[in-house]
Parts: C-alpha cells; structure tokens; sequence
C-alpha cells in the first residue's frame, strides 16, 4: 500500500515553530513580572524568605531560580522595612531589596502593666533580642546610674535604686533595627515617661512618698484595667495601709517569682500564698513590695494621687471583669459566693 510521507524540510520546519512556541510561552511565564504592595520588615537575622512571603507560590519559584543562576548574595540582608508599590520585573525586585530598606526601623509595642519579665519575654519571642537581654539592661547599675544622672525623677529616690522598673513607659516605639535595640527602648521609654507623667499637665510624682506612690501606681496598673475604677482602688489600698492591714494582693507575689505574669497562674499564687520569704508576697508582709511590679500608665499614677475615699476595703473581680466591692469581710466573702 503507498504510503505519503511529508517532505523532510516541512517537518523541520514545524519541529522549529513548536521549539519557538515553547520558548515564547516559557519566557513569557518565567519573564513576566509582578505588582506588588506592601511593607516588609526583616529583623536581625532574617532571611530572603521573609520577602518572598507575600509572593504567590509561582513568582516565588521564578524568583529563587533567578537569584540561583544570577548567584545573588542576600547573606547581609538588611533589617529594616523594605516598602514595595508598583510592578516589578525579577530583576527589579531583586535590586530593590539590595538597595536595602526604606525604613530600617522595628516598631515596638509595649503594652500596659507588663513588667520587665514580660517585656523581656515579648522582645524574646518576637526574635527582637537574646533572652534576659532587656531584664540585664534595666538592672544594670552603671546602666541605672547613667539614667539617674540624666532623668531627677530617678535621682530623687531616696532608696538604692536596684532596676528601672515602674519608669518604662509602655507605648508604641520605632526603633533602629541596625544598633542597640535595647538601649534604645530604654532610652525611648523613660523619655515618654519624662514626657507624659513629668508634664507639668500630667500627674506629677514630686510628692515626699514618691517611689512609694510609684510602687503602689503599679499595683494599681495590675490590679484594675478600668481606668473609672483606679482611683477608687488607689483609695482602698491606702485606707488598708492606713489601720495597718496588709495590703493583700495576690498579684505582688506573681513579681517576687521573676517570671513573665502569663506564668503565674491561680494554681502557682495558691502553691506561693504561704510563703513569707517572698518579699513581694503582700498577704505575708506588712507595707508595700520593695520596688514597683509593672510599668504604670499615667491613669494609674493619677489614681493613686488623686485616690478616691470610699466606704469601700475590699473588692474582686468576676469572670468577665466587673468589679465588686464590699465594706466588711462578710460582704467580700457574699460577694465570693455568689461570684463562684
């Protein structure tokens, strides 16, 4: 049977068209760039992956092979925020990021009534510092030294201060992500402090007793998160101190433990109730704990100089937050019942 076969030049010639088809689809996939906007932040130690993070899994792909076969180097990647708006081209994105960031700061927010253990902890997590790096540096004497030269509401104690606890303003702070993170923080804080409590419009902490105001602020800042409610608190503790009763917060005990608050369950306070050792264990030892046990708000500080007289000596909490007060022992412990 004859059989017809197409000419060999004719065949070649489709083989070439097919080999072109392909190349054009291949370049136009692996070729065509990207838009993209949005801000990237790369901490300390971060690496390219963060950046192609916001990237679908394909341009992602595309451009790993590219910074694989144009061997780029990203092993001194930048921190910073790198901030990104428009269309790109692989190679366009990638000159981008060497060009290095366009912000190279960490916005850090401090929240209210942490305490240093719990800042620490934060900042650990976050990968922003070592573990008990931010802990050392507000316990360092030369470091507390320094500041007490610069700020007079940290001279004018009249007691050795051992850390800076009470004065690290919690707030929201960028801060250069290339130096000392947290010398800067520091820094940061005490000067929102300076800011917000020394103005002249704000609470003022010149009183006699004012690292005893300070420590008792922080009890406050624990102790109640309702700023209608501080003042009348602040009023309770000081008519408790003023018959000589102790000042019976549980939470001061939580402090002594030197652990971030989220560790200090009912579970642990009723294991440590008992434990007269413990200097911040404030159902064991008369007075106030040694130094404050939170960073205060200036709502707080104002609350405990403007406390408010009250029929009140004891209060709790229910499940959802209200508060309960009770003039007597009997009420407190009505009020116990009926909250259970």
């Amino acid at each position: 049977m004859p059989t017809f076969n197409k000419p060999a030049k004719k065949r070649k010639t489709w083989t070439r068209i097919v080999i072109l088809l392909v190349i054009c689809v291949l370049r136009y996939i692996w070729g065509k760039g990207f838009s993209l906007d949005a801000e990237i932040k790369i901490l300390p130690g971060g690496t390219i992956s963060s950046l192609l993070k916001p990237l679908s899994s394909r341009n992602q792909t595309r451009l790993k092979v590219y910074i694989k076969t144009h061997h780029v180097d990203f092993s001194q990647l930048e921190p910073g925020t790198y901030e990104f708006s428009g269309h790109y081209s692989k190679s366009q994105f990638i000159q981008t990021i060497l060009a290095g960031p366009s912000n190279k700061y960490v916005k850090i927010t401090v929240l209210e009534w942490r305490s240093i253990y719990d800042i620490d902890a934060s900042l650990t997590k976050k990968g922003i510092i070592n573990q008990g790096e931010y802990i050392a540096m507000v316990t360092d004497p030369t470091i507390i030294a320094k500041y007490q030269a610069k700020y007079p509401f940290l001279s004018n104690i009249n007691i050795p201060l051992t850390t800076l606890e009470g004065f690290l303003y919690p707030d929201t702070y960028n801060v250069d992500a290339v130096n000392n993170i947290v010398d800067q923080l520091v820094y940061l804080q005490l000067e929102s402090f300076k800011t917000r409590v020394r103005n002249p419009n704000q609470a003022s902490i010149s009183s006699t007793n004012r690292y005893q105001n300070m420590i008792l602020a922080s009890i406050v800042e624990k102790e109640e998160r309702n700023n209608a409610n501080k003042a009348t608190v602040a009023g309770i503790f000081f008519k408790r101190l003023n018959i000589w009763m102790k000042l019976d917060a549980d939470i001061t005990l939580c402090y002594g433990l030197h652990e971030p608050y989220a560790l200090c369950t009912p579970s642990v306070i009723a294991r440590n109730i008992s434990d007269k050792s413990n200097p911040y264990n404030t159902r064991q030892n008369d007075w106030l704990p040694p130094q404050p046990i939170s960073n205060p708000t200036v709502e707080s500080i104002v609350a405990v100089l403007h406390p408010q007289a009250s029929e009140y000596l004891f209060y709790l909490h229910g499940s959802d937050g209200t508060i309960h007060y009770g003039r007597t022992l009997e009420e407190h412990n009505a009020n116990k019942q009926y909250l259970k």
